[in-house]
């Protein structure tokens, strides 16, 4: 039983045994993973709980899955560190929020690896495409990848919000409801940068 617990901690609230300057490198080191692995596999992790798959006849850069990650880091962490500031009586460290919010991406790491299935990249190559006939064609692979993809986006929000709670020492409604505002706003921030910034580097 209680191996089963220690399980479940690890997966869903590492932050009890790792914060800090650990934290951080770890996270870097997954974040930086996961943009190779995105790369490689043609998944695109645009926005901060975005997951799609690019057409495999269709290859981007690595700078723009490497900016993917930078920007998604430098987001969550400004966002939430302004909103623990706020939401939170207790002292909130900058490194905290930094550390925990890269390594809340590590579920990521096995959607990116997903994406390497050939058959979850259905392809809408041109606006001519007659969108419906593909999907029905390949409703299978959609409805499964669609499902797989929520399951590791969810997990990584609950991460955030572990990460995020713990972090500025938060619990109940105003953590969630600080948390859920924060993460919109991140979500819309990720969304205007990557719409400016990634034509500039393509």
């Amino acid at each position: 039983m209680k191996n089963k617990s220690t399980i479940v901690i690890w997966l869903f609230r590492p932050f009890t045994y790792i914060a800090g300057v650990k934290a951080l490198l770890a996270g870097i080191a997954v974040m930086a993973l996961i943009s190779i692995l995105g790369y490689l596999s043609y998944t695109h992790f645009d926005g901060i709980i975005d997951i799609h798959l690019n057409c495999l006849s269709s290859p981007t850069p690595y700078i723009i899955h490497a900016f993917y990650q930078l920007s998604t880091l430098i987001i969550l962490t400004a966002v939430f560190y302004i909103t623990a500031r706020v939401a939170s009586k207790s002292e909130t460290r900058l490194i905290d929020i930094a550390g925990t919010m890269a390594l809340s991406q590590a579920p990521l790491i096995i959607a990116a690896l997903l994406g390497f299935i050939p058959s979850f990249h259905v392809c809408i190559e041109s606006l001519n495409t007659d969108i419906i006939t593909v999907l029905q064609a390949n409703i299978i692979p959609v409805m499964i990848s669609a499902v797989v993809f929520m399951i590791f986006s969810i997990w990584s929000i609950i991460l955030k919000y572990n990460a995020y709670s713990v972090s500025a020492n938060l619990k109940g409604a105003k953590a969630w409801i600080s948390f859920a505002v924060a993460l919109l706003i991140c979500e819309i921030i990720s969304k205007i940068v990557l719409y400016q910034i990634v034509p500039l580097i393509k």
